[in-house]
């Protein structure tokens, strides 16, 4: 699959996946052993993983694959795009960041030049196999998108209106998504409720801290009023209920794959 069919794809993905900073927090899921850098690379081949390409200072993405390791030349292949101006830009970039998932964890690695070369009679670029490589693992990455049928909802106590009774859109171990109706009063990143409780079908329900950490604005109800996405983060969250929800989870991954 190349460059050129595949941004369309890209387009979907930018919203879906974020780039991890280069930060001090992220030092331990960093790897220098050259072994384990070159097995993740091999894995990612062998498994031909969607892989999400940044570059031209992050402003252009495409989705393409890694096509070749070669350890013995520094080299890393992945492929080309059928659009002379599209190659063009990959390789006056400076700087390229490289995102994929396996198995749920998240693949990240940067280069600082790529070239033009032909892999197996095709165009490919090729850059230097990198010096680390990002695996993440967090335990609350894993999100899960609620069911339809059946949808779980917060209780949030607001100064303004008291109690109420927020849809949720998708849920992990560390937070959630909610989705708020015009009347709600518009929430701040940052601002923290206490006591929200959220029921889990079958399961039970819990009580935490919500902290909010964004919100966009997404959709009107018909008559100009926008409705609006906020993630959510739990705060100190105890170990029987980070428990309770990965039970919920499992389940709802469990269903989803007997339905396939």
């Amino acid at each position: 699959m190349n460059l050129q069919t595949q941004t369309a794809l890209a387009n979907t993905q930018k919203m879906l996946i974020q780039l991890e900073l280069d930060s001090p927090a992220n030092e331990p899921y960093l790897t220098y052993s050259r072994r384990e850098i070159l097995a993740i690379l091999q894995n990612v081949i062998d498994r031909r993983c969607l892989i999400t390409l940044y570059f031209n200072q992050g402003d252009d993405h495409v989705v393409t694959t890694l096509l070749h390791l070669n350890p013995e030349f520094e080299e890393l292949v992945f492929d080309g795009a059928m659009r002379e101006d599209l190659n063009a830009k990959v390789v006056q970039s400076r700087r390229m960041t490289f995102v994929s998932f396996v198995d749920q964890i998240k693949i990240q690695f940067h280069s600082q030049l790529a070239e033009m070369t032909v892999y197996e009679g095709k165009p490919a670029l090729r850059i230097r196999v990198p010096d680390s490589v990002m695996r993440l693992q967090r335990r609350d990455a894993f999100r899960v998108n609620t069911p339809k049928a059946g949808p779980l909802y917060c209780e949030i106590k607001t100064p303004e209106s008291g109690i109420s009774r927020f849809m949720v859109s998708d849920l992990s171990v560390g937070g959630i998504g909610v989705i708020a109706g015009p009347a709600a009063t518009e929430f701040k990143p940052g601002a923290v409720f206490d006591n929200c409780r959220i029921e889990l079908p079958g399961h039970g329900s819990f009580t935490t801290s919500l902290e909010i950490r964004h919100g966009t604005g997404f959709a009107n109800d018909g008559q100009g009023n926008p409705r609006y996405h906020y993630g959510c983060q739990f705060l100190n969250l105890g170990g029987p209920v980070v428990n309770l929800i990965q039970r919920y989870i499992n389940q709802l991954e469990r269903t989803r794959r007997a339905l396939a």
